[in-house]
């Protein structure tokens, strides 16, 4: 007899506090949507999120599997990576808010919450229902709140539906936005090269105007590269957009610049352009180049295990050398101690080389797609 009453005891104090539980839970997963839509969107900083970076981490891996055992459509598959990634978290953020709101109204069902006509249902199916309709801002439905608490939640999720998605759809078209001005800047680089992607073709290209023309166009593809830095810091699911013309590939935008960067450091005559070499343009073009492939090496530590620190210094010289032979060829002045040059320019490939082939092998990319 005292153990059917203690059970009958404890069946009730839990029911007694079930309706509360759901309600911490259901405010815990709203909150959680809520924190990470304000990171991501309002205070968007790469080191700043709950959920966008793991989301995005996990979805990637998975099409880069899915990938690898399509080889013949594996940069097709990977060029669907960016757009999943962005769809899925908005997912993410709507389920979140949606069962939330549904765990805190559902107690509240057929006593707090009552149909207009007939018998109130009470299961969870219902309150999705009525959570949904306010969170679309689309009224309460057939279900009417008939208590002030739940009369004033019913208007904090119209209102809260409606900023989450103002702020989602603000925050697409600026992640499209920076898009497109990355690839712009992709091809801009691209073309500079006379679509050969090497960084010695694209400097003789910049030098054989004057020097005027030089300090500008060096200053300019800084410029870009300083907007590539912000995005990218911005919007870290910018590093997920990956095309399937290797010409619009992040790693191959960082390599031309840094390694254009290199070149003028180590390459130029220090008589003739010891002035670029010295310039503001210059110096931004290969701190800026350092932070960002500092900044996207750090985005993307967690693959830094798999990585061979080897580095091939046999090529960088041989990459060097015909850098040389190219800028004379189109009239460039060039160092009058190669050998000088060259042990300069490894000093200053060593700095950025490992970070590079990092984000090469994390956007599965081979390095002959994207440097000599």
């Amino acid at each position: 007899m005292g153990s059917a009453w203690l059970s009958l005891e404890t069946t009730t104090l839990f029911r007694g506090r079930m309706p509360v539980l759901l309600q911490l839970i259901g405010t815990g997963l709203v909150s959680i949507a809520l924190a990470d839509i304000f990171l991501t969107v309002l205070h968007p900083r790469s080191e700043s999120n709950l959920l966008s970076i793991p989301v995005a981490r996990m979805l990637w891996h998975v099409f880069r599997w899915l990938a690898q055992g399509s080889p013949k459509r594996h940069d097709r598959i990977l060029s669907y990576g960016g757009p999943t990634i962005m769809v899925t978290l908005i997912g993410v953020w709507v389920l979140l808010m949606l069962i939330g709101f549904a765990l805190i109204v559902w107690p509240g069902l057929g006593t707090g919450i009552q149909a207009e006509q007939g018998v109130t249902p009470t299961d969870f199916a219902t309150a999705l229902y009525y959570a949904g309709f306010a969170l679309g801002t689309l009224g309460t439905g057939d279900l009417v709140p008939q208590t002030t608490p739940y009369r004033l939640l019913i208007v904090l999720k119209s209102l809260l539906g409606f900023s989450a998605f103002t702020l989602v759809l603000s925050y697409v078209l600026s992640v499209y936005q920076a898009l497109t001005r990355r690839n712009t800047f992709a091809l801009s680089l691209h073309h500079r090269t006379a679509d050969t992607a090497d960084s010695a073709v694209l400097l003789a290209r910049l030098a054989a105007g004057n020097d005027a023309s030089l300090h500008r166009d060096i200053s300019d593809i800084a410029k870009d590269l300083m907007n590539l830095l912000e995005f990218n810091n911005s919007y870290p699911l910018l590093l997920y957009f990956r095309y399937r013309q290797t010409y619009y590939a992040l790693p191959r935008i960082v390599y031309l610049a840094i390694d254009t960067a290199s070149l003028i450091n180590s390459a130029l005559d220090a008589e003739q352009y010891g002035a670029v070499a010295n310039s503001a343009g210059a110096a931004e073009l290969w701190y800026g180049g350092m932070h960002l492939v500092r900044e996207l090496d750090q985005s993307i530590a967690s693959e830094r295990r798999g990585l061979s620190p080897a580095p091939a210094e046999l090529l960088w010289q041989e990459h060097y050398y015909q850098a040389l032979e190219i800028l004379r060829k189109n009239g460039v002045k060039t160092i009058d101690n190669p050998t000088s040059g060259a042990e300069t320019y490894l000093s200053m490939r060593q700095k950025w080389a490992p970070c590079l082939a990092q984000l090469i092998k994390y956007m599965d990319y081979t390095p002959s797609q994207i440097h000599s």
